[in-house]
Formats: structure tokens, C-alpha cells, sequence
């Protein structure tokens, strides 16, 4: 039995430590999925001007860090006027103890219908 929970033990540490390192990124991620959301629907509400300033307004808003910026997303428009907003970023995370890095990579794609409709 004490094999077992040194075991356990081990993995929940491994586990904090990983949640420590990288989740506040992923957090980020998921963020961002709505961020991108808000700016395609006022692109498809709007246009494209508007787009943006949404886009800059909810990254402050939810308080998305300075690694990720406007500049990361693309606005553009697919066959059939479907609006899609496309971000892209990476992040070196820096694991103490360690002198190497970890580049993680994230992308998140919304786009909007010409009647305004978020597609998934």
C-alpha cells in the first residue's frame, strides 16, 4: 500500500505542476475562443473596423496578457461571405531547474454567417 501512495502522490504533484506551468496559457486559449467570437459577430453586425475595436476591447477586457495582441488575429472572408476571425500565437513557457523552454502553440478560428450567425 505505501508503494501505491507514493505513487499517487507523485502523479498529483506531477499533475500540480504541470496545471502551474501551463495552465494559466491554456486558460488563454479559452479565452480567447470568446474574444474571437465577440469580434466576428460585430464584424458580421458591422463591419470590419468594428470588428477590431471589439476585438481590442475584449482582449483588455478579459484581461488577455501582453503576449497576445491584435495583431495576432486575421480577418478575412471565405467563399459564400462567411467572416472568419483567425488567431495564431505562440508562448515559450520556461520550466525552472530546467535551461530549456517549452513553445506552445495555439490557434483559435471563428466565423460568422452572412444572416450574423456564429459557426462552430
Amino acid at each position: 500500500m505505501r508503494v501505491l501512495t507514493m505513487v499517487l502522490i507523485v502523479a498529483a504533484l506531477a499533475a500540480a505542476g504541470w496545471a502551474w506551468l501551463f495552465g494559466p496559457y491554456w486558460v488563454d486559449y479559452f479565452k480567447m475562443q470568446d474574444v474571437a467570437g465577440s469580434a466576428v459577430l460585430s464584424w458580421a453586425a458591422y463591419d470590419e473596423t468594428r470588428g477590431r475595436s471589439e476585438l481590442a476591447e475584449q482582449l483588455k477586457f478579459r484581461e488577455i496578457p501582453d503576449y497576445l495582441t491584435p495583431d495576432a488575429c486575421r480577418f478575412y472572408i471565405e467563399a459564400g461571405g462567411i467572416k472568419v476571425v483567425d488567431c495564431a500565437w505562440t508562448v515559450d513557457v520556461y520550466i525552472p531547474l530546467v535551461e530549456e523552454a517549452r513553445r506552445l502553440s495555439f490557434s483559435v478560428v471563428q466565423s460568422a454567417s452572412t444572416d450574423g450567425r456564429l459557426l462552430k
